[in-house]
């Protein structure tokens, strides 16, 4: 594999960092007290910082479990990105519905379906259903992130409401495990359906790190090959809670500039599709 992207393949187009995190400044962002882990700062400016230095254009700022329902960070950097950037939010079913509004205005596109236990999720399919209702105004998406089987579990759960659906992170799918390939039949049973997309991130959590691991290239064509006009890309700056180490992010543009193979593909994934879904 090699160690750098080719920045100079999409010169002329949007480039887009589909999954990122910020953390503070904690002196105007302060975590709320409780918060389910406490990362290191990781404000907006050192983001920009970082895509500017891969040639990335666009970005979307995923709220961060840590901050739980305030939203003061993603905001603000919202509406001093004046437009080049999306967020995601993180709602309850009866969130204020001038906050919806007010989160559409500035630039929030979506909202997270979490479930994660170490981040204090469980599945619970009327909470899903009643999020996904929230959002269908607006014309939002969820982004769906779990293992496997729970992906699958919410995206039948509320496939059926009309929302676009976004498997977060390739369902965080254990490329080491024996049953990979089921879990992978299942996905890509859930990607024949038009309004359900994949994000191909996260392959150095699946790989704990290791971003040479043969058992990954496979998973990102199979995925790519069943979904190629629905597929996009995110580093996930800063790699909050890894339990490898945090890996390079030109690497990992390298590594999917490699594992895609035809241009034409990383074109979609890094540039017309998020540009389509994040409009």
């Amino acid at each position: 594999m090699g160690n750098g992207y080719e920045s100079t393949m999409l010169s002329t187009k949007p480039v887009w960092d589909c999954h990122t995190h910020i953390y503070g400044p904690y002196d105007r962002h302060p975590l709320p007290r409780g918060a389910v882990y406490a990362p290191e700062p990781a404000p907006f400016g050192a983001l920009r910082a970082m895509h500017r230095s891969l040639g990335i254009t666009h970005g979307v700022i995923v709220q961060a479990a840590c901050y739980g329902s305030d939203h003061g960070a993603l905001l603000d950097a919202l509406e001093s990105a004046q437009g080049t950037y999306r967020g995601i939010a993180l709602i309850e079913p009866d969130t204020d519905e001038a906050l919806l509004a007010g989160m559409a205005a500035k630039g929030v596109r979506g909202v997270r379906i979490g479930l994660m236990s170490h981040l204090g999720n469980a599945f619970d399919a009327g909470r899903i259903r009643a999020v996904i209702e929230r959002i269908l105004p607006y014309g939002w998406h969820a982004l769906v992130h779990g293992t496997a089987g729970d992906v699958v579990q919410a995206v039948e759960a509320v496939g059926h409401l009309g929302a676009t659906l976004v498997i977060d992170h390739m369902a965080r799918v254990a490329v080491n495990d024996p049953g990979v390939t089921l879990q992978l039949d299942r996905v890509c049973a859930l990607l024949r359906n038009e309004s359900v997309w994949i994000k191909v991130s996260g392959v150095d959590r699946l790989t704990a790190g290791n971003l040479d691991a043969e058992q990954a290239r496979p998973v990102l064509e199979r995925l790519l090959a069943v979904a190629p006009d629905r597929a996009i890309w995110g580093t996930d700056w800063p790699h909050p809670n890894l339990s490898c180490p945090v890996p390079d992010d030109r690497a990992l543009m390298g590594w999917l500039q490699s594992a895609a193979g035809d241009d034409s593909v990383l074109h979609a994934v890094l540039s017309e599709n998020p540009s389509r879904l994040y409009l």
